[in-house]
């Protein structure tokens, strides 16, 4: 369950980055992966529309429930997560490819993205049903910190962790691939034209009514208000993190629920970071990835076909060139 002023506040995310509704929509909203998860599709047949939309949520909740590491529901990422270290370990195909996933854009972002932190997220508890207050002490980051990097071994096809606190969380891709699987349902049910709005992590196809799809960005620091508008359409994802979503804020300074994987505390390059690319899986991770790097990883973004607008921890905006954005502030 959300903090009420969590959910509130994803809401009126939802909206400010849905820009635009046609009479024609047909629209769905359920809860899941700790969110608002908003379907828009644009058919002439509302009972099809409907049945897909309920497909796509299924499929979604699956994908939550095989990768989550809250909860009583069973699954194998808990269980390697509890198995005693050096034990050989076989994922599930799925598991095991988005694993592979996840390490290869820590290696690609140079450490700014990690698959690891569970321990960590667990001890800052922002994912806790009630937002944290207290911050923990540098000790305990530290103690939790050694035992998460470079902690897993491969052989063959058999993981296993070299920490105990070497504990995976999915948390920063596991959204944006549970929404490329719910697409993927929708296409199969001849869907051309529609949008997944998970809290923020959204994938379109086709186009809104004959028009682009419109998609504001949310200004950190004024909830109500949009940054920048993107005209999109075809198929592609949008991802934004931001420091807003889950914190606290103790003595003057916010502490909020992105981690530096290298610090263990929440990184301060950036206020927010948007990347557009192929599907929302790549999009998820690298949101993050770049939110820890901060402006410096233009390069890094256009390097591997990123588009990606960053706010810094300043307010200033920086995005990369060609970025099909209209900024209302200026730079």
């Amino acid at each position: 369950m959300l903090h009420i002023n969590t959910l509130l506040l994803m809401i009126i995310t939802s909206f400010l980055l849905s820009c635009g509704q046609s009479s024609k929509d047909i629209h769905e909203t359920r809860f899941m992966m700790g969110t608002l998860v908003r379907f828009t599709i644009v058919h002439p047949d509302k009972d099809i529309a409907m049945v897909a939309i309920r497909k796509a949520a299924q499929e979604m909740q699956r994908i939550e429930d095989t990768f989550t590491i809250y909860g009583s529901k069973p699954n194998s990422v808990k269980k390697f997560n509890r198995l005693p270290i050096h034990t050989p370990f076989t994922f599930p195909s799925e598991v095991n490819v988005l694993l592979e996933t996840s390490l290869h854009i820590e290696r690609q972002s140079h450490g700014a993205f990690s698959p690891t932190l569970a321990a960590l997220n667990k001890l800052w508890g922002f994912s806790n049903t009630e937002p944290p207050n207290t911050l923990p002490s540098q000790a305990s980051i530290q103690n939790l910190l050694s035992g998460t990097q470079n902690c897993l071994q491969k052989q063959g096809k058999q993981w296993s962790r070299t920490s105990p606190d070497c504990q995976l969380d999915f948390g920063a891709i596991a959204k944006g691939y549970a929404i490329d699987r719910g697409i993927d349902v929708l296409k199969k049910y001849g869907i051309q034209h529609a949008m997944i709005d998970a809290g923020g992590d959204i994938r379109l196809i086709g186009r809104h009514g004959g028009n682009d799809w419109q998609i504001g960005i949310r200004d950190p620091r004024h909830k109500d208000n949009i940054i920048a508008t993107l005209s999109l359409h075809g198929d592609v994802s949008i991802v934004t993190s931001g420091d807003y979503e889950r914190y606290f804020i103790s003595q003057g300074q916010r502490y909020h629920h992105i981690l530096n994987p290298k610090t263990g505390w929440p990184s301060y390059s950036s206020q927010s970071t948007t990347v557009i690319t192929s599907n929302a899986t790549l999009a998820d991770a690298w949101s993050t990835a770049l939110f820890v790097l901060g402006k410096d990883s233009m390069k890094i973004a256009e390097k591997h076909s990123l588009q990606a607008l960053i706010i810094d921890s300043n307010g200033q905006i920086y995005h990369t060139k060609g970025m099909p954005i209209n900024l209302l502030t200026k730079p």
